[in-house]
C-alpha cells in the first residue's frame, strides 16, 4: 500500500505542478494583455486546487502509514538533527500544506472577486506563491 501511494503522489506532483505553472502564467497573460477573465482561468484553478488537495491527501496518508511519524513521535531529537529525516519529517509536509492552503485563498478570491484585474492578481500572488512554496519542498532528486 505505502509504494502505490507513494509513486501516485510523486506522479500526480507533475500534474499539480503544471498546472499550478500553467494557472500562474495564464492569469499572468491575460493581466499583461488587459484581456478578461476566461473560461480556461477559471477551469485551471478549479484543477490546481482539486489536484493540490488530492496530492495533499495523498501526502498526508504517506506521512502517517509510513515512516515519517512514527520517527517524529518516537525520537524528535535525532529527526530534527538530521537533515533529511527533518527534510520529510517536518519541512517537507508543513510547506506544502501551506502552499496547498495559499492554493486554496487563491481560488477562493478568484471566485469572489468581481473585477476581471483583481481576480488575476489574486491567482498570480495566492496561486503563485503557493506554487513557489511547493516547489521549493520537492524532493526533485527523488522524482525522477
Amino acid at each position: 500500500m505505502y509504494t502505490g501511494l507513494l509513486h501516485s503522489h510523486r506522479s500526480l506532483a507533475y500534474l499539480f505542478l503544471l498546472s499550478a505553472l500553467t494557472t500562474v502564467v495564464l492569469a499572468l497573460v491575460n493581466r499583461l494583455q488587459n484581456k478578461p477573465t476566461s473560461k480556461a482561468l477559471n477551469g485551471l484553478t478549479i484543477a490546481t486546487l482539486a489536484l493540490g488537495h488530492l496530492q495533499l491527501l495523498m501526502g498526508l496518508g504517506l506521512y502517517f502509514v509510513g515512516p515519517w511519524f512514527g520517527l517524529l513521535t518516537e525520537n524528535a531529537g535525532e529527526v530534527m538533527r538530521t537533515a533529511e529525516l527533518r527534510y520529510f519529517a517536518v519541512e517537507h509536509i508543513s510547506i506544502n500544506v501551506v502552499g496547498i492552503v495559499l492554493v486554496t485563498v487563491g481560488r477562493s478570491r478568484f471566485k469572489k472577486l468581481e473585477v476581471d484585474r483583481r481576480k488575476q492578481q489574486a491567482v498570480i500572488a495566492y496561486v503563485g506563491l503557493g506554487l513557489l512554496l511547493i516547489a521549493s519542498r520537492v524532493p526533485w532528486d527523488r522524482l525522477f
